[in-house]
């Protein structure tokens, strides 16, 4: 089933199957506030309330905190390394 998305400039973009729709949301390409619906429908929703994609939303929410958490990490190594080797 191919997909219609409308950003909030109006412009749109036909998606030709979910894989390809969630593969641009993965990769950031299309917003959760953008417009979509199934060729099929009239009925537009915002990309970041259909279901199909619930999981990716969680993942994309966490993912930057995972990084946050990983450099921080990285910079109190580093700290401690340095004081280390100053002595």
């Amino acid at each position: 089933m191919r997909y219609r998305v409308r950003n909030a400039a109006g412009e749109e973009l036909v998606v030709p199957s979910l894989d390809d729709l969630h593969a641009l949301y993965v990769h950031g390409f299309l917003g959760d506030h953008d417009l979509v619906r199934a060729e099929t429908s009239t009925r537009w929703v915002e990309l970041g309330a259909m279901p199909a994609l619930e999981g990716v939303r969680e993942r994309r929410a966490e993912s930057p905190r995972k990084v946050l958490a990983i450099l921080a990490a990285l910079v109190a190594l580093a700290t401690a390394i340095g004081i280390m080797l100053a002595r």
